[in-house]
């Protein structure tokens, strides 16, 4: 989910704004990711639970991803695609 900041020079006001949005969904994905770690590492986590746990952070991990891609397909019309 890694994104550039090679365009946050002010000039468009898009891409500051969907930078914006895509920082706390990083860091979203990233504790998923974490917690999908522990999960899977912890002997004391039930396997009913653990399957649980395992399926809500892979629904997040996939929303945070879908947003993301959402984000990055907005444009405006004056926009050039290398502005984006």
């Amino acid at each position: 989910m890694p994104y550039s900041d090679n365009n946050l020079d002010g000039s468009n006001p898009l891409v500051r704004i969907q930078h914006d949005l895509k920082t706390p969904l990083t860091t979203i994905y990233a504790r998923a990711q974490l917690l999908t770690r522990y999960v899977r590492r912890s002997s004391t986590v039930a396997d009913a639970d653990r399957v649980r746990l395992l399926n809500g952070l892979a629904e997040v991990e996939a929303a945070t991803r879908e947003m993301v891609a959402r984000i990055d397909a907005i444009s405006c019309p004056p926009c050039a695609d290398g502005d984006r």
